[in-house]
């Protein structure tokens, strides 16, 4: 198997420009020389870096997450936990909006027959992790009513997921702005965990 180096500025515009093709042009149009010639770079590298097709979309839906993950590390906590929540929902679309591409294969429907390996298993849920840290923060804080953190984190990740998937798709009601849906929701997602 080939070996990437996430860090590669190579890495990542190869990774950029393969999620593209995918989702401009669908999962049978993707193929390392198609994706070498779209970067403008010879298919030596390419294949050097990825090996195949399956491991070139295992290196890109694991680093759609590592993407995701270093967005989310950036909010840092104030002390205001339902302010670190709202914030980890805003950076949440922004990463997605950033990388609407990895976006889709990172969560399915992208290409038909690809599985994640461990690795990228393990990024997925390394990802979440800093939501179900600030739930159990709030609680902790008695800003959320106790419970299991990781119950209310998925809930809150899910309706994230939903608004984020219909703005990517086109699919808002035009009832206002997407951002505003997005808070407004977000919002909506929290208040019954909120204290009495």
């Amino acid at each position: 198997m080939a070996r990437v180096n996430p860090e590669s500025d190579l890495t990542r515009r190869l990774i950029d420009e393969g999620a593209r093709i995918l989702a401009e042009e669908g999962p049978a149009a993707l193929s390392l020389r198609k994706l070498a010639a779209a970067a403008g770079v010879s298919t030596m590298p390419v294949y050097t870096l990825f090996g195949d097709k399956q491991a070139l979309l295992a290196a890109m839906h694991r680093d759609g997450f590592r993407r995701l993950r270093a967005r989310l590390d950036q909010v840092q906590p104030t002390g205001e936990p339902l302010a670190d929540l709202g914030r980890l929902g805003l950076a949440y679309r922004e990463s997605a909006l950033a990388g609407p591409h990895l976006y889709r294969l990172m969560f399915g429907g992208a290409t038909a027959g690809f599985d994640p390996d461990t690795v990228g298993a393990e990024a997925a849920d390394d990802a979440y992790r800093p939501l179900v840290d600030a739930v159990a923060a709030a609680m902790a804080a008695s800003a959320l009513r106790p419970g299991d953190p990781e119950r209310v984190a998925l809930h809150l990740w899910s309706v994230a997921h939903g608004m984020v998937s219909l703005e990517l798709n086109r699919q808002l009601p035009e009832i206002g702005a997407a951002e505003d849906l997005y808070l407004a929701a977000l919002t909506y997602a929290i208040t019954p965990f909120l204290p009495e």
